[in-house]
């Protein structure tokens, strides 16, 4: 056998295995993709949260519940 026929027997075997290192490498980079809306849609949500705390803190200090900041 020769050092090209050798060659091309080890890419041959080697195939599938770089097709699914590609397959792996695109699923992971799908993951970092839906990591990052997941991060950006959680951080939009506690934005909110804190908007609507703010909302309730400045209703009970209209009605004198909670006391005024000093």
């Amino acid at each position: 056998m020769t050092d090209n026929e050798m060659l091309d027997a080890i890419k041959t075997l080697l195939k599938p295995i770089n097709n699914k290192l590609e397959d792996l490498d695109l699923k992971l980079e799908s993951l970092r993709l839906e990591n990052k809306i997941e991060h950006r849609a959680i951080r939009g949500d506690i934005e909110h949260l804190n908007d609507e705390m703010e909302t309730v803190i400045e209703a009970l200090r209209a009605k004198n519940i909670l006391p005024m900041a000093k």
